[in-house]
């Protein structure tokens, strides 16, 4: 027989689960509690929780690998970038000394002027520029210059020397092997002396004419070797060459700077056929090569 009784329903909530694979301590069972849901509380566990939040998913985000690398590296990048423009533009790498060495007739002042270093930059520097600028100072023959960190620059000079003279006008200049006017005056006891014909005047750092030099320092090397004559003088005379009178009061016209060697060697073949002939002469004219003329 069975009875229908009128109960109330059960009150929906979390159902006990009792583990039955070992014994309960007490009268107490485990118990396990849904979560979801109505927000019932555990049967027989006091009154029912609030609602709970879980964390927000940017707080739960973390950066992989490979983007704190790629931060790390851009980070370094940016720390060198930010160091190479503080030493570019540092006033420690502000040029403020320039040293000259090697000159003794150039005024120290005149070759910084003429660098315009003082307060550039040493990275910044064009030394190939300001070694032109300073071979433009006309008694400068050779120069070198050289960084010497953090802010000077070192400049070592080759000074052109004096050579001979070059009477020109009734001025004696003194001159260098390549010709150049290094100033006024008489040059070395018993260098050579070239007598020129110009009219006018030479300022320093101007060139003579270059035939005549070259032809002037072959004669004084070479005559008393061919001929055992010693040079009275050398002169030029614009249009007609290079004239040598020797001590003896010979005079040879030689022409340009051309064949000084052989002109040398025909004139003391003749000087000696001329001696073993009794022949005396005051002039030999050599401009002609191998047809030479004696007067």
């Amino acid at each position: 027989m069975i009875v229908k009784r009128n109960r109330p329903k059960k009150a929906a909530g979390v159902r006990a689960i009792i583990r039955r694979n070992r014994p309960t301590v007490g009268n107490a069972p485990r118990k396990i509690v849904r979560r979801g849901g109505g927000g019932g509380g555990v049967i027989g566990g006091g009154p029912p929780r609030g609602p709970r939040f879980g964390k927000p998913a940017f707080l739960s985000w973390r950066p992989s690998r490979g983007l704190i690398a790629m931060v790390s590296v851009a980070s370094v990048l940016g720390l060198f970038a930010y160091g190479g423009f503080w030493v570019w533009n540092s006033p420690i790498f502000k040029i403020s000394d320039v040293q000259v060495a090697g000159n003794n007739r150039i005024a120290t002042p005149t070759v910084v002027e003429a660098t315009g270093l003082i307060g550039e930059s040493m990275f910044e520097a064009d030394l190939a520029e300001v070694q032109r600028a300073i071979y433009s100072l006309p008694l400068v023959y050779n120069v070198s210059i050289e960084r010497d960190w953090p802010n000077t620059i070192r400049i070592v000079i080759d000074e052109r020397e004096v050579w001979g003279t070059w009477e020109q006008d009734g001025v004696e200049y003194t001159i260098d092997r390549e010709g150049v006017v290094l100033g006024t005056g008489p040059g070395p006891a018993n260098g050579p002396v070239i007598r020129s014909s110009e009219e006018g005047s030479r300022l320093t750092g101007d060139r003579v004419d270059y035939q005549a030099v070259d032809a002037a320092a072959e004669i004084y090397e070479k005559l008393p070797r061919y001929l055992g004559a010693t040079v009275a003088e050398v002169a030029f005379t614009r249009g007609q060459g290079v004239t040598v009178t020797t001590t003896s009061n010979q005079v040879a016209l030689l022409g340009d700077s051309s064949s000084i060697t052989y002109k040398l060697e025909v004139w003391a073949a003749l000087a000696t056929e001329a001696q073993q002939r009794r022949i005396n002469y005051t002039t030999i004219d050599l401009r002609y090569g191998n047809r030479p003329v004696l007067n």
